[in-house]
């Protein structure tokens, strides 16, 4: 049989997405979703075109979704290309932006699947080890300066924001194409955005996972030049981005102030639930994201994991991670859920 699979197997480790329990009755706090549901214009303009023109292809451009982006951040729709899930425009960026046997340079521990698409586009994964504070090291910014690079900002799993004068330098000494995740972005204090028009070699990609609450609808989009955003389309899947999911980026886009004001009560939810952490002794990484990483105390990360799970309550253990063995990572949820996640702490460390 493995003479049939491709090679990749050979050194594949398949990312491992956060437990999705079938299960009613859990609190997730483990796949950062946000808690606070799409504004209900998004649900009816979905709604209104679950018709019989679903029997017709998708826009393949998604130019009217291009044109709402464009307008919402101050860039025409040639500097824009939107995807299922800014996942597929990780996996694109990868085949246009390096072949086959080059370098994929990323800092680690970061988003897990840097490495695995690394290794499915037959690339070289190459990690870069954060400091202790998850800072990027100066071997991030000096080496590897004729590969290809993605930095994670905010980064996760620790929420880290790097310095827009650290990435910029990072741009303007590697040779090519920098990748910047933005996922988290806007629950940030700011942006790379500016970079994407400084430099010839930056692709800034974004989610409409998060902060939008449409992680279901799988949409990302990013920036870049538009010799860069070309070669994306260039490679894309003819249809890649469905009907109801155009739809529901732009009518999200024109409802941006709703998606604004969502993030600041995730953004004051977070700092009360590091209060709270604090005082029982856990060590919390600032964040700027809409989740924390935490180190419980006595090196309890585990157990108090499968504590809480056991009272359905759902947080984000790294077992596969060694760096992360004493560290839990936690999703903002609403205030009534964080609550009752600390109840389920102070029961467990009550027990001890």
């Amino acid at each position: 049989m493995k003479n049939l699979l491709n090679r990749i197997f050979d050194n594949l480790t398949s990312y491992v997405p956060g437990e999705q329990p079938q299960e009613k009755g859990f609190i997730k706090l483990n796949t950062n979703e946000n808690p606070f549901g799409p504004p209900q214009i998004i649900l009816e303009k979905i709604r209104s075109k679950v018709d019989a023109s679903l029997r017709k292809y998708p826009d393949p451009q998604a130019n009217e979704l291009r044109k709402a982006i464009g307008k919402r951040y101050g860039f025409s729709p040639e500097w824009i290309f939107v995807g299922n899930g800014s996942d597929e425009i990780l996996r694109l960026s990868f085949s246009a932006f390096s072949s086959v046997n080059e370098k994929i340079v990323f800092l680690y521990p970061s988003y897990p699947l840097y490495e695995t698409i690394s290794i499915i586009s037959d690339r070289k994964p190459v990690r870069i080890m954060l400091k202790k504070d998850f800072s990027i090291p100066e071997s991030f910014v000096e080496d590897f300066n004729d590969c290809m690079k993605i930095i994670a900002n905010p980064d996760s799993p620790s929420g880290r924001l790097h310095s827009v004068k650290k990435i910029e330098k990072i741009a303007s000494v590697t040779k090519r194409v920098v990748v910047i995740d933005e996922a988290y972005v806007d629950f940030a204090a700011y942006n790379c955005l500016k970079l994407v028009k400084k430099f010839q070699n930056v692709i800034v990609s974004r989610s409409f996972s998060k902060s939008f609450s449409l992680a279901g609808i799988r949409l990302g989009y990013c920036f870049g030049r538009p010799e860069l955003i070309s070669a994306l389309f260039s490679i894309k899947d003819s249809y890649n981005v469905n009907i109801l999911s155009q739809a529901a980026g732009i009518a999200a886009m024109e409802n941006y102030g709703y998606v604004l004001r969502n993030c600041k009560k995730i953004v004051k939810i977070r700092e009360y639930l590091a209060g709270e952490l604090n005082k029982l002794n856990f060590y919390v990484f600032p964040s700027s994201a809409n989740f924390l990483l935490v180190r419980p105390p006595k090196d309890t990360a585990k157990n108090l994991y499968e504590f809480l799970k056991q009272r359905k309550i759902l947080i984000r253990y790294f077992w596969n991670i060694k760096e992360l063995e004493n560290f839990v990572r936690i999703t903002i949820g609403s205030k009534k859920e964080m609550k009752r996640l600390l109840n389920g702490i102070k029961e467990f460390y009550g027990n001890l």
